[in-house]
């Protein structure tokens, strides 16, 4: 008999198998396209901008364990149809449409994935990285050969292929058995809002959150289009390093799950922290592109470190039913910094290349930093 917890890696693995052949590749098939460097933070922006409208109502609509399954269900076959219709359009305006819409009507995915996920795990003891795990696994896979896809195939295969394996998801969800808290009506589990709002500690680890991974999240989106269009990457050699890191942060993930149960969530995002200074900084010296690549597989660490202490840490500073709504808030306020960042960002690069934009980051990540040390957030266990 096929397991819960089987159905829920599946759930991540299909999810972001389809995720790899798209979201890395996006920057770099609009310049391709001709969009400009100005023109794609704009697109870029667009995305972050929508999801502070939208956000509100989702939050507003996901009420329960039961409207999030609901969600779930629909949100993925939708992403996965206009990632399709997008290679059959044309021109700035239309691509910025579908970004919009895939952002109006998806973007909200992943934190209630997450929010659906932990809630899952906190109920059966199981560690949430250990799913997690298996999104990170098939971004290896799919991200080494999309680059062989796109040379040969074109990058209208390459989505068609993603938005597939988007509206398989949907088909796991049908799969997964109910919550408990769906069959039973409980006011005990339904959302505490006004625990979360009141939550000083929560607004902490907000402050993090948005300055620093919104910092490294806006030189991660112009990353494909620095190495591929600044450096002269080959897209299939983009596909293998793009794969080579997030198979570090596989390593990184399952050394954390086996060895680092007892670690404390605040130190590892420090160190997280330092590491994404480190990758941007030899990003600003504007180093060949050799020396990149093993700097790059950094980012598969950092990122490994974040995924595992992430979720841990909210979880201790939120109560279980506000999981998915503490995500979510998570995201509002981390997309108002991104949209201004990737709106900069491109225009900054266009006009003074890539070295300064990425060292400003470095300082406003530095900036999150001390404020994360002077303002830590105490966890129910640290009392």
């Amino acid at each position: 008999m096929i397991s819960e917890t089987f159905k829920f890696k599946l759930f991540y693995f299909i999810r972001y198998f389809g995720d790899a052949f798209f979201y890395p590749f996006m920057s770099i098939y609009f310049i391709s396209k001709g969009v400009s460097e100005s023109n794609l933070g704009i697109i870029l922006a667009i995305s972050p901008i929508t999801m502070i409208l939208v956000n509100p109502f989702w939050n507003f609509l996901v009420k329960d364990i039961k409207t999030s399954r609901i969600i779930l269900k629909i949100m993925t076959l939708v992403e996965g149809l206009l990632i399709i219709i997008l290679t059959q359009v044309s021109g700035y305006e239309m691509y910025m449409l579908i970004v919009c819409l895939i952002a109006f009507f998806c973007s909200p995915f992943i934190q209630i994935q997450d929010g659906f996920t932990a809630t899952f795990s906190n109920n059966n003891k199981i560690e949430y990285s250990s799913i997690r795990i298996y999104a990170s696994i098939a971004y290896v896979i799919s991200a080494a050969i999309a680059g062989f896809v796109i040379m040969y195939l074109g990058y209208a295969t390459m989505f068609m292929v993603s938005g597939i394996f988007f509206a398989l998801t949907t088909l796991v969800v049908f799969w997964l058995k109910p919550f408990k808290e769906e069959v039973v009506v409980s006011e005990k589990r339904g959302r505490d809002v006004k625990s979360l709002l009141t939550n000083v500690d929560f607004y902490k680890y907000l402050l993090f959150y948005t300055i620093v991974i919104g910092a490294v999240r806006i030189g991660d989106s112009f990353f494909g289009v620095y190495l591929v269009n600044d450096k002269g990457m080959s897209l299939t050699s983009y596909g293998l390093l793009y794969s080579a890191f997030v198979f570090v942060e596989v390593l990184t993930l399952r050394f954390l799950i086996n060895r680092g149960q007892l670690a404390s969530e605040k130190n590892l995002l420090i160190i997280a922290s330092l590491l994404f200074i480190i990758r941007f900084v030899f990003y600003g010296l504007n180093l060949p592109l050799s020396a990149l690549i093993p700097i790059t597989l950094i980012r598969g660490v950092s990122w490994g470190i974040l995924i595992f202490a992430h979720i841990r840490f909210v979880i201790k500073i939120v109560k279980v039913e506000n999981i998915t709504t503490a995500i979510m808030l998570l995201t509002l306020i981390f997309s108002i910094f991104t949209a201004i960042g990737n709106f900069l960002f491109g225009k900054m690069i266009e006009s003074i290349g890539f070295s300064w934009p990425y060292l400003i980051l470095v300082f406003i990540i530095v900036l999150g930093l001390l404020l994360f040390l002077v303002l830590t957030p105490k966890t129910r266990e640290s009392g």
